[in-house]
């Protein structure tokens, strides 16, 4: 079975020298090189609501990922990563710190207090280790701007 994802894809209107973004499948090789993607941009599509949901969670993806411009190089068209240049500032680094302490009292307020957690030992385990894990991030973006500062 073919790996694939959705992905942002940047292509500029030659004509009109406008910008615009869409979603599309792309394919990959074995090797995580880009094999093939759709020719038109996707929409998300489900036959019921849950798949509905689960698409667009699946499209939300793409933006986690590169973005991808689409270009012409000797005549045939290829997708390349766009190399993000974007730059960390002072506040990136209490903003990631306070945005991480929020989703854990999201996660502790919706999920932890859930009574299935107390009756379901593998829910409460992975809840658990979904916990840790925030409060690990937590702690190790705080390591980094200390010794950011520190130096």
């Amino acid at each position: 079975m073919k790996k694939w994802n959705y992905r942002v894809i940047r292509k500029l209107d030659v004509k009109s020298e406008c910008i615009s973004y869409h979603i599309h499948e792309v394919y990959y090789h074995e090797d995580g090189s880009i094999e093939s993607w759709t020719e038109s941009p996707m929409q998300p599509y489900g036959e019921t609501q849950a798949e509905l949901r689960e698409d667009i969670r699946l499209f939300l993806q793409a933006f986690r990922c590169p973005v991808l411009d689409l270009k012409e190089v000797d005549g045939k068209q290829v997708l390349i990563e766009d190399s993000d240049d974007s730059s960390i500032n002072e506040g990136h680094y209490f903003e990631f710190m306070d945005r991480t302490s929020v989703s854990l009292d999201y996660i502790y307020q919706f999920l932890g207090s859930h009574p299935l957690l107390k009756k379901q030992t593998r829910l409460k385990e992975l809840y658990q280790r979904a916990e840790e894990a925030l409060a690990d991030l937590y702690q190790e973006a705080g390591r980094i701007e200390f010794n950011r500062s520190d130096s």
